[in-house]
């Protein structure tokens, strides 16, 4: 509707309701506000230690300790976790979620997911999975009929994230899937496969995501190819690295943001599938690497990191959704890393040393 129709439509209203019509013209142009979810990374069960949780995270790094510990492996915690996320304006949890290529297929990293599905209060909260399928999780043609089974049933929980009336889940490494099943049109096949699966189970074919990052520079630039493989969208998990000045581990966190409004804007100018913006919240991974080694060549990290640096790199976020909305799903997602990276550094958990400050970075984020 151009503007000159719409003062004739106006004017054709008596003076007394022009006010109220002009409001509710502009209330209906508005974008809504998007719907925020954190990634989960259950690797704090206690079952995983000390792989997670090693000494100089406990010491160096015990800031980062969530106020209810190191391990959130209770029901109690779940809840407690659950309450925090929807009352600061997060919509969802994106679990990331593990099918080890071992014998043994039940995994300690899926702890939170059924902690979560056995809330009482879940219903404040929705979820939806990213299939961590990287070594040691790989899926391939052999765990197919099993996964897709499982992913299946959960799609059927009330409280499953859709995005156009359809459950959404999230793949990780396409890479890794590609190269499991051997080709894009392998991988196209058994994707269709699920969503007709899905579909007769009884729930909608399934959108399917993948992460990945425009550009050689990345290392990854084949977006048509996982076009080919069938995926319907692209989203990413982090960014570490965008935006960081080459051989230099001390970064800024505005070139972390400047970055990702870089590789979002790459994602609009390749527009080969809608893109879910993805935040990287935070990046230090030095609590996982041992001191008296030589840090590895890509470890960058953000000195500099506060909640309100989080906050204005979740605005840029809104920013490129607002500003590119046929770019993206009509159901506006934005994907934050993560609730609760610890020992990466990208995390919103309250801290006793921090207490809710990044939590607070995602109403802030809304804010007009």
């Amino acid at each position: 509707m151009s503007i000159h129709r719409s003062s004739f439509i106006v004017h054709r209203f008596p003076p007394c309701l022009r006010v109220s019509v002009v409001l509710l013209f502009f209330c209906l142009a508005a974008s809504p506000p998007p719907k925020i979810g954190a990634y989960y990374f259950d690797g704090w069960t206690g079952h995983t230690n000390p792989i997670h949780l090693t000494p100089r995270l406990q010491s160096e790094f015990a800031h980062r300790q969530p106020i209810w510990g190191w391990f959130d492996n209770t029901p109690a915690i779940m809840q407690q976790q659950i309450d925090l996320a929807a009352d600061h304006n997060l919509s969802f949890f994106s679990f990331c979620w593990y099918y080890p290529e071992e014998a043994r297929k039940e995994s300690p990293l899926n702890n939170a997911l059924s902690l979560y599905l056995n809330a009482p209060n879940r219903q404040r909260l929705q979820f939806c999975l990213l299939v961590a399928n990287h070594g040691g999780f790989r899926i391939g043609p052999k765990d197919w009929p099993t996964v897709t089974t499982t992913w299946i049933d959960l799609f059927k929980q009330p409280t499953h994230l859709t995005l156009d009336n359809r459950p959404l889940i999230i793949f990780f490494s396409p890479r890794e899937l590609i190269s499991s099943f051997g080709s894009p049109q392998a991988v196209n096949k058994a994707l269709e496969d699920f969503r007709a699966k899905a579909q007769r189970a009884g729930t909608k074919p399934p959108l399917i995501a993948a992460c990945s990052t425009p550009g050689p520079e990345h290392g990854w630039d084949k977006l048509d190819q996982l076009a080919d493989a069938g995926f319907d969208l692209f989203t990413g998990y982090n960014y570490p690295g965008a935006g960081a000045t080459p051989n230099q581990k001390k970064q800024t966190f505005a070139s972390l943001t400047a970055g990702h409004v870089g590789i979002y804007n790459m994602f609009a100018q390749k527009n080969i599938r809608p893109y879910i913006p993805a935040v990287t919240t935070g990046w230090d991974m030095r609590p996982w690497e041992k001191p008296d080694l030589p840090e590895p060549k890509m470890s960058v990290y953000y000195p500099d990191r506060s909640p309100a640096a989080v906050t204005t790199a979740i605005r840029a976020a809104i920013s490129w959704l607002d500003q590119n909305p046929a770019k993206t799903p009509k159901d506006r997602l934005i994907l934050l890393y993560a609730w609760n990276e610890n020992g990466e550094g990208g995390y919103l958990t309250p801290t006793n040393a921090d207490g809710d400050a990044y939590l607070n970075s995602v109403p802030a984020a809304l804010q007009p």
